[in-house]
């Protein structure tokens, strides 16, 4: 009995020490899984905050450049109807040119980290 007792203990510690076995292999997988998605989920969400902020650059500039236009446009309608020369409009012509080079250079930007 006592031969048959041992032999029951025995086969209960090898089972334990395969399941504890067992457990550690299966965690350590999921610890390696978490490890290597963990960099591609924190790249992705670097990348999509990258272009949310292009997107708001472009905006800012966009409004800007709407602004420009339509000082642009008021400034040519006040000229008409006044029969009179446009006065200085240069600063708001390097002002449209440069917002639109700006939106053109962040929207490279966007497209080439949306692909």
């Amino acid at each position: 009995m006592a031969d048959e007792f041992k032999k029951i203990t025995d086969e209960l510690k090898k089972e334990a020490e395969d399941w504890v076995k067992y457990v550690d292999e299966q965690s350590d997988k999921v610890v390696k899984f978490v490890r290597e998605n963990t960099k591609d989920i924190s790249a992705a969400f670097q990348a999509e905050r990258k272009k949310m902020e292009l997107r708001s650059e472009i905006g800012d500039h966009t409004r800007t450049l709407n602004k420009a236009y339509m000082r642009l446009g008021e400034a040519y309608y006040n000229s008409t109807a006044e029969h009179k020369a446009m006065e200085d409009v240069k600063d708001l012509m390097a002002l449209i040119q440069s917002n639109r080079k700006l939106v053109e250079l962040l929207q490279n930007q966007l497209n080439s980290l949306e692909k």
